[in-house]
């Protein structure tokens, strides 16, 4: 599975951590071709709510 983008729409870490009520991520426009991407951030910030939100629910 290849993801291609991820929309986040009230997300309390994304809110609160990045003042943004809907978070889009474009993963061909941010880094075409690339094989690993990295998400750094401060604490709190919403890096494990977008890792979270990545794989599918069991």
């Amino acid at each position: 599975m290849k993801i291609l983008s991820l929309t986040l729409k009230g997300f309390r870490g994304i809110r609160d951590g990045m003042g943004l009520d809907v978070l889009e991520l474009n993963f061909e426009r941010l880094v075409p071709g690339a094989a690993l991407v990295a998400i750094s951030g401060a604490n709190g910030r919403g890096k494990t709510t977008v890792m979270d939100s990545l794989h599918p629910l069991c």
